[in-house]
């Protein structure tokens, strides 16, 4: 699962640079030497994925809580299911995701105070930053938060979500230190692809939640059936 988890931050990292790139382009940090520029925004991506990693922890709970209950596989299968008929429905849906209507006002908030970090150039500005950005609406992270609930563990759903952020990390740190870098064309043809993605990982949730053994990616042990020997008279 862990596996998965870093390689859905890569894969979705073009997808990241397409809805979050205006915000690391205005970043406060060109005016800083290349080394000061490289830690501003090294430090703005540890602070999303911090706030990823928060995220994960705390869902991190509630998967523990239907493991307890037993209803852990039926989980996986049922978020890999769902997924499934929303990449059959549309290929834009994960641009489509909005956040509950009840979630909207703190979303404003939130978009408020990152207008204003904006002008603040300092680092612990920019930490700040990326853990409001950590919070911003998007498909994606949504998707990982839900697969992260399967890990059943606080702290392995803090890792699910610290190793996705860490796989955004170098396309959402290189758009923001070289203007430019990724064109709107080949961040078209990343969009085009991540439904297919989305549908490779719907697919291995469903296959944790049966149980299939004998794959690393999904992080199961094969389970070995206890035979009891005997001898007959």
């Amino acid at each position: 699962m862990f596996y998965l988890a870093f390689s859905l931050g890569l894969m979705s990292s073009l997808h990241c640079v397409g809805m979050c790139g205006p915000i690391a382009l205005a970043l406060p940090v060109h005016q800083r030497s290349k080394f000061g520029k490289l830690a501003g925004i090294l430090l703005y991506n540890i602070g999303r994925a911090f706030t990823y990693a928060f995220l994960g922890f705390l869902l991190g709970f509630v998967g523990n809580a239907l493991n307890l209950a037993g209803l852990q596989r039926s989980l996986s299968i049922g978020t890999g299911v769902i997924m499934l008929g929303a990449v059959a429905y549309s290929s834009q849906w994960l641009d489509q995701l909005a956040p509950p209507s009840f979630l909207q006002k703190g979303v404003q908030t939130v978009k408020k105070k990152l207008g204003s970090l904006l002008h603040n150039r300092s680092f612990s500005a920019l930490f700040m930053l990326g853990m409001l950005n950590g919070l911003l609406p998007c498909g994606l992270v949504y998707m990982a938060l839900i697969s992260s609930v399967a890990t059943g563990s606080p702290v392995e759903g803090a890792l699910f979500m610290a190793l996705f952020g860490m796989g955004t990390l170098p396309a959402m740190s290189a758009v923001a230190f070289v203007k430019n870098l990724f064109s709107a064309s080949l961040r078209n043809r990343a969009r085009r692809l991540m439904p297919v993605f989305v549908a490779a990982v719907a697919v291995l949730l469903i296959l944790r939640g049966l149980e299939v053994t004998g794959w690393p990616l999904l992080g199961l042990e094969t389970r070995e059936i206890p035979v009891c020997h005997g001898v007959v008279k």
